[in-house]
């Protein structure tokens, strides 16, 4: 039979309309594997066997990989049927006697030369152009698809990205038999664009280490270290774990979740205060109620404790529990309405990032959408009180003296309140 040689060097070729694309770049990604994803480089849809001389394409990945190590290609001359691409136009001047050992040299591959032209970036970089073309003996040639290499992509930062898969128009483009540029339909990952795919890393399962007991600097470690990240920090009482360590976590110990995942975890405030909200008057048990809901068990407020324990002023205006010197021993003053206007337009949330609960005067949030928990009704208890000093004796009724216990009931804390020491309201 008659040898037939057929070599392609890296030219440029006028494209010709067409109306179905005649070759189909296909994508598969494989297992990762430490810090390497493999992606599969192929070819489908060919019309006819040997019907595509040569591929020349541009490999891009994005967000910090890196492409190394081509592998799983045909090399030199097709001797076996089926054949596929083993000439690698880049470097065919340099091995350009089939006979010499350089047909087998490892270095040969289908990655260009980086000293090229529009070479791109090479191995264990972010942009690589590789070629392929086709040398046989027939009836040897390349099939109607195939694999034409695989890429591992490196990925150090345990991130996803996109890997771009796109025809190098100035090294070759993809030529069929008739040394006319061929139609391409190239791969897609939806919504991104022809020729993306999305490289998946936290594709992979990961086991949530146990936490609890842990302080959070060291809960934060051993999360991360297994693969997952860091989510919600939320605070609570406990009555059996430490202050400042991790209490409980969700998900639990031990389950199985995509790498990535986010584990959840609650750090305890020591045990409940339990002076604090002592019953005074109706609204006890609904003011104990709406204190849980604000606080959400994420500070031990003192500020609105009862007295000795705090000041037994706070819901009077009495924010930062202090009073000013003698001899006017003020209760409701400048640190006050300092600790309210810092905190102004506030929300719940763990301090400092949300509001001070010392600043939440009447412990109340502002309507929705916006859900001020220190905000007008708060500075009008300062200003109302405003250099308001202690009750001298029960029988005091001066109304610039206030008393103590505090929380007021549901009915007094909404509304006017009068200020008798001797009823405690």
């Amino acid at each position: 039979m008659k040898n037939t040689i057929i070599i392609l060097l890296a030219v440029l070729f006028l494209s010709m309309p067409v109306f179905a694309a005649d070759v189909t770049i296909t994508a598969t990604k494989g297992t990762i594997s430490g810090n390497y994803m493999p992606v599969r480089i192929g070819y489908t849809g060919a019309v006819e066997p040997n019907s595509i001389k040569g591929f020349a394409l541009v490999l891009t990945v994005d967000n910090g990989m890196t492409l190394n190590n081509i592998r799983d290609f045909n090399k030199g001359e097709s001797t076996r049927p089926g054949g596929g691409y083993g000439i690698f136009p880049g470097k065919f001047r340099d091995y350009i006697n089939p006979a010499s050992p350089n047909w087998v040299d490892p270095n040969y591959n289908p990655l260009a030369p980086a000293g090229d032209l529009n070479s791109a970036g090479g191995n264990d970089t972010s942009r690589m152009v590789v070629e392929l073309a086709t040398l046989f003996v027939e009836p040897n040639s390349p099939g109607t698809s195939g694999t034409l290499f695989t890429v591992d992509v490196n990925n150090e930062n345990s991130l996803d990205c996109n890997m771009s898969i796109q025809v190098d128009t100035t090294r070759g483009e993809i030529v069929k038999k008739d040394s006319t540029a061929a139609s391409v339909t190239l791969p897609q990952d939806a919504p991104l664009p022809p020729g993306y795919i999305k490289i998946p890393w936290h594709c992979c399962d990961c086991t949530v280490p146990n936490v609890v007991n842990l302080h959070p600097a060291d809960a934060n470690v051993l999360i991360i270290s297994a693969g997952n990240v860091v989510g919600v920090r939320d605070y609570n009482w406990s009555p059996i774990i430490a202050k400042g360590r991790v209490m409980a976590q969700n998900p639990a110990a031990g389950t199985t979740l995509a790498c990535g995942s986010a584990v959840n975890y609650t750090i305890s405030v020591g045990q409940p205060t339990q002076t604090c909200f002592d019953p005074c008057g109706a609204g006890y048990t609904s003011q104990r109620t709406a204190y849980n809901g604000y606080i959400t068990n994420k500070w031990d407020p003192n500020c609105w404790c009862e007295y000795p324990i705090g000041s037994g002023f706070q819901c009077h205006g009495d924010a930062d529990g202090k009073k000013t010197a003698p001899p006017n021993n003020y209760r409701i003053y400048t640190g006050d309405l300092i600790l309210v206007t810092s905190n102004w337009g506030k929300k719940a949330g763990v301090f400092p990032l949300g509001a001070n609960p010392c600043a939440d005067i009447d412990h109340k949030a502002t309507a929705a959408p916006n859900s001020y928990k220190v905000y007008t009704g708060d500075l009008a208890r300062v200003t109302s009180n405003w250099m308001a000093q202690d009750c001298t004796s029960t029988s005091d009724t001066n109304p610039k003296h206030l008393p103590r216990n505090c929380p007021l009931s549901d009915a007094t804390n909404n509304g006017a309140y009068t200020r008798n020491c001797a009823s405690g309201k």
